[in-house]
């Protein structure tokens, strides 16, 4: 177990970004917000993002699992579904037709070149690249053209509301996300930057999650407002 202020500061931003992606899912006891498929994609979505970092929970650094087996095809895994799930998300989240449409066509297309990428060059350091690469420009080109919908309208309803959070905070991470590619492609096998890009990602987790708590608590606390006043 390592010591020192610099992973005291790690270990603290980690475990909270890991316990805090949770919490998103636990908002689905609201009955009003169990109605929509779209609470339960934002839901889901975190959960899996939990899930996926719950072996480095309370450990240093590098003191867990993290180079396990069982934890790199986990890894690949959620590298697999990390870009479907967000077009699901977005795919439930907007009203508009016409582009659930076209959300709808961006996730079969990606989800098919994925299949055949890895089905004829295996998951390598270099289809994974691609795979990411990708999916973190659709689902900034996606966050982008939803926060884009929603300025555009002068009034909106509570769904959108919180919605906007949601957005707004994937927003933050698949940009913190992107500095984090770059970074790790261009100056890969340097361990100072490997492990600051690490704290980096756990910071951007963490304030990503509670952004979309924040907007979940104002949905789910203002249908119960409005409930109990009429």
């Amino acid at each position: 177990m390592k010591t020192g202020p610099y992973y005291v500061w790690y270990s603290l931003m980690a475990n909270m970004a890991i316990l805090l992606c949770f919490v998103p899912f636990l908002f689905l006891a609201w009955k009003k917000m169990r109605r929509d498929k779209a609470y339960w994609m934002v839901g889901i979505y975190w959960l899996v993002n939990g899930l996926i970092n719950l072996p480095n929970l309370n450990t240093g650094l590098f003191g867990g699992s993290g180079n396990s087996p069982v934890q790199e095809k986990l890894n690949l895994i959620y590298n697999m579904l990390d870009t479907p799930l967000v077009l699901l998300l977005f795919f439930h989240a907007t009203p508009s037709k016409r582009r659930k449409n076209r959300i709808l066509l961006s996730l079969v297309v990606f989800t098919a070149l994925e299949i055949v990428l890895v089905s004829w060059k295996g998951y390598t350091f270099s289809t994974s690249t691609m795979i990411i690469g990708a999916g973190l420009c659709l689902t900034l080109v996606c966050t982008v053209t939803g926060l884009m919908e929603y300025m555009r309208q002068m009034e909106h309803t509570a769904f959108e509301n919180s919605m906007v959070f949601v957005y707004a905070a994937l927003l933050f991470a698949y940009g913190s996300f992107t500095i984090i590619y770059i970074f790790m492609h261009t100056h890969s096998g340097n361990l100072i930057n490997i492990r600051d890009s690490f704290l980096l990602y756990y910071i951007s987790l963490l304030l990503a999650a509670a952004i979309t708590c924040m907007g979940l608590w104002s949905y789910g606390f203002r249908r119960r407002y409005s409930s109990s006043s009429s």
